[in-house]
Parts: structure tokens; C-alpha cells; sequence
């Protein structure tokens, strides 16, 4: 899969585009993505995605808003889906201030030489958010491009989208979350060094660190399964700052059942199966200790 992470790019041959933010990359989006793939193979021509590495309306908001899916696990997910051409660039004042005609012929036209265009029902694009589905269907019509919306997925009454998950995953509701994306919910990243108070107490953990931008869940305790290379292990993980040792850095600290080596500096992946409790602050160490073997215990039942 060819990728392009700028503007700085002129596709020379038609292609079947797709466009959206595809942020988590959810059964709505890749229902999207896999009729594009439709198309383009019955054309013959490659599937190109344009899509922003944050939701736009992060540009706009002091701090941002969490994401689903950082640049790396959407370029993975995209390859899974068959597409030739990623391209995933940062939303800029640049591409704020175009209308959403000249975002249409500079983009669209000239640099992805669109063929056929997808978008979902609810596509925005241009100054203002001023573009919608209906004009670009006109645009398309004009310049001789197939054009098609893909109406909305609904799971058990919710309107699958990518803001849904992320309010979903701020209560802890990761089981509709994971239904909602089509897997499950899950944090990559590499294993840093930690406070080693979890191997004094007697259960080891690893200590991946999260950012208010990349960690939409609610701070808590999970049942969770974590993937090291091929290998799988069942676990529990604490999201938040451990407020009873005095932390105040973010983090999700994992304990793997029945595992015992060294995984700093690797990259896993933490899956969230189910919420647990709430993180809470308690009066003593000890009383954290017998807390996290109950947990650890309710994890290993669950």
C-alpha cells in the first residue's frame, strides 16, 4: 500500500476514492471502504483513501479530542481492507480556509484524479464544514464522476460513528464500543519502566502511557487480553494516575496472568473485554493489594 502523509502529492492515473476522517475505522466506515473496493475492482482502477489523521473539529477544539486510531493502526487496518493508496494527513489552516468547491477541484480532481467518488451519508468537507453530500453529488455530476453516500449503520438503535464510540468508551461501556467498531477496543503501544510497586506487591505489571488526545476510557479497572508478537495472554489493566501511591501520570498497567519476563521496550497491544470497577483512590497500600486480588480473581471467573 502506497502512503502519502501531505498534500504534496498528484495522483497520475483515475482511481475509485474514498474520503472521511475514518477515525477507529468502525463497520460503518469499513462497510464504506469494502463497496469503494467493489468498485474499483469492477473498474479495474486502485482504491484511494483521503482521510485526516484527527477529526477536523479537533483543529478547532484547545487540546483536541481523543482518538480511536493513531496513524500507524490506521494504516494497518487500511491494508487490511485492500486499499492501494493511503493518504492521511493533518487537518491545517491550509485546508480550513479552501471552499468547498476549490477543496473539490484541488483535491478531489487534481491531486486524487477521481474517478468515482464514496463518502458517508453524513460527509462534511470545505470552509465551514459548508460542504455536505448533496453538493458534492452536483460537483461529481458536473465533472463526469460517479458519485455515491453510503447511508448510516445502526447497531442495537445506536447510529454507528466514531463520536458514539468515544462517548461510549468515556462511561467504560466497552462491549457496545466493541460492537459498535467491529473488534475490540484496544491501546498499542511500547511497554515503558514504571514504579515496580505492582512486582513488590506481587503481581508485575507493564506500564503503557496515554495522553488525554489518545485515551478516550473511562479511568478504571478492565478485564483485558494482551498480544505480545503472536503470543496471547489473558490480563487485567488499570487505566488512570493510581491516586493511592500518589501517580498523576496517565497510564494503562496491565497485569498478565501467568507470565514472567521482560517486555520493556516492546509494543503490545491491550485488548478491553470488559469494565470492571471505577478507579479509586484507597487509604493504604494494603488495602490496594487486597482490592487488586480480588480483581485479578473476579478476571480470572469472568
Amino acid at each position: 500500500m502506497k502512503t502519502y502523509t501531505s498534500l504534496d502529492f498528484k495522483l497520475n492515473s483515475p482511481t475509485v476514492v474514498a474520503l472521511g476522517c475514518f477515525d477507529g475505522l468502525h463497520i460503518g466506515h469499513r462497510a464504506l471502504i469494502k463497496k469503494a473496493r467493489i468498485a474499483a475492482d469492477e473498474s479495474g482502477l486502485p482504491l484511494a483513501v483521503f482521510s485526516f489523521t484527527k477529526p477536523p473539529k479537533s483543529f478547532f477544539i484547545p487540546g483536541g479530542i481523543p482518538i480511536l486510531t493513531d496513524r500507524d493502526e490506521k494504516k494497518r487496518l487500511m491494508a487490511l481492507l485492500g486499499v492501494d493508496i493511503l493518504i492521511s494527513v493533518d487537518f491545517s489552516a491550509e485546508i480550513a480556509a479552501l471552499s468547498p468547491e476549490d477543496f473539490f477541484e484541488s483535491i478531489i480532481r487534481q491531486r486524487l484524479c477521481a474517478s468515482a467518488v464514496f463518502c458517508g451519508f453524513n460527509y462534511r468537507f470545505g470552509k465551514g464544514a459548508k460542504g455536505d453530500s448533496e453538493l458534492l453529488s452536483r460537483l461529481c455530476k458536473e465533472s463526469a464522476i460517479d458519485f455515491s453516500a453510503i447511508p448510516s449503520v445502526r447497531v442495537e438503535g445506536t447510529t454507528v460513528s466514531s463520536s458514539a464510540i468515544r462517548d461510549l468508551l468515556s462511561e467504560g461501556n466497552v462491549n457496545v464500543a466493541s460492537k459498535l467498531l467491529g473488534r475490540k477496543y484496544s491501546i498499542r503501544s511500547t511497554v515503558v519502566s514504571g514504579q515496580q510497586l505492582g512486582r513488590l506487591l506481587g503481581f508485575p505489571t507493564v506500564n503503557q502511557l496515554l495522553s488525554p488526545t489518545s485515551a478516550p476510557l473511562r479511568n478504571g479497572v478492565y478485564l483485558t487480553r494482551t498480544h505480545v508478537g503472536r503470543h496471547v495472554w489473558r490480563s487485567i489493566t488499570n487505566v488512570g494516575v493510581r491516586p493511592t501511591v500518589d501517580g498523576s501520570t496517565l497510564c494503562a498497567e496491565t497485569n498478565l496472568f501467568d507470565f514472567d519476563g521482560d517486555l520493556y521496550g516492546k509494543n503490545i497491544r491491550v485488548e478491553f473485554l470488559e469494565f470492571i470497577r471505577p478507579e479509586q483512590k484507597f487509604a493504604s497500600v494494603e488495602e490496594l493489594t487486597a482490592q487488586v486480588l480480588k480483581d485479578i480473581e473476579k478476571a480470572k471467573e469472568i
